[in-house]
C-alpha cells in the first residue's frame, strides 16, 4: 500500500457493513472481517490521507451496528458512509433498507453531528461533530440522487468502463490496450465513452435492467 501512496493515490473506500463476524459473513457471503480490520490498519499506516467506510443499513440485519460503526472510524480517524440500498443484482429487487433521513435525524442527536461544509456537487452529504473528530456521509442514489452533478465513471476489475451505475454504457479498454493503441488513442477512446455518459439512472423507473452485482462494477 505504500507503493500506491507513493505513486500518488490518496483516498481509499472500503465496504464493511458491521463489525460483528458472522453479520459480516452472512452480508458479503465470506468470513472477511479480520482480513478487512487489517487491511484497513496497514493503510492507515501506509499514510493515505482519507479512508472511507462504505456501509449499507439494512432493516433487522445491520442496523443496530451503526453506532458501532461511528465509534470505530471516529477512533481511527476514518468516515462512515451510509449508503441507501439500491437494486443491483440479477434480481432487480431493492433490499430492504432504511430511511437514511429519519436515521440521519436520530444519529445527530446521538452524536451532536451538523451539515458540514464539503457537501458539494456530487459528492454525498457529510455532517460532522463539532470538533471534527466524527464524520458522517449519506449517499441516497434512490430517495435524492445526484444524477444531474454526477462526473463519475468505474472501472470494473476486466478492464471495462461504466459509464454510471445504473446503465449499460461502457467501453471495454482491455481489447485496446493488448491492441497496443497509443496513449493518445486511448484518450480519445475514453473521452468518446463518456460523451454517451447518461442523463441519469432508472433504478426505480426500470430495476429489471441492471444485471450485474455492485461487486462487478465497485464503487
Amino acid at each position: 500500500m505504500r507503493c500506491s501512496v507513493a505513486a500518488g493515490l490518496q483516498r481509499l473506500n472500503v465496504s464493511l457493513d458491521s463489525l460483528r463476524r458472522d453479520c459480516v459473513a452472512s452480508i458479503s457471503g465470506s468470513d472477511s472481517l479480520e482480513q478487512v480490520l487489517q487491511g484497513l490498519s496497514v493503510a492507515r499506516a501506509a499514510g493515505f490521507s482519507s479512508i472511507k467506510i462504505n456501509m449499507v443499513p439494512l432493516a433487522g440485519i445491520n442496523d443496530r451496528d451503526i453506532d458501532a460503526m461511528l465509534a470505530y472510524c471516529k477512533a481511527h480517524g476514518f468516515i462512515l458512509r451510509l449508503i441507501e440500498a439500491m437494486p443491483m443484482g440479477h434480481t432487480g429487487q431493492q433490499a430492504d433498507g432504511l430511511d437514511l433521513s429519519q436515521l440521519l435525524h436520530s444519529l445527530s442527536q446521538r452524536h451532536g453531528l451538523t451539515p458540514s461544509a464539503v457537501s458539494l456537487g456530487a459528492r454525498p452529504r457529510y455532517w460532522q461533530s463539532p470538533d471534527g473528530s466524527c464524520t458522517l456521509g449519506l449517499i441516497t442514489p434512490m430517495s435524492q440522487h445526484f444524477c444531474a452533478s454526477c462526473n463519475r465513471v468505474r472501472l470494473s476489475v476486466d478492464g471495462t468502463l461504466y459509464m454510471c451505475l445504473g446503465q449499460e454504457e461502457k467501453l471495454a479498454l482491455r481489447p485496446l490496450l493488448r491492441a497496443g493503441c497509443s496513449d493518445a488513442e486511448l484518450e480519445a477512446a475514453i473521452r468518446a465513452a463518456i460523451e454517451l455518459k447518461p442523463e441519469k439512472h432508472e433504478f426505480i423507473q426500470q430495476p429489471q435492467q441492471v444485471v450485474r452485482f455492485m461487486s462487478m462494477t465497485g464503487g
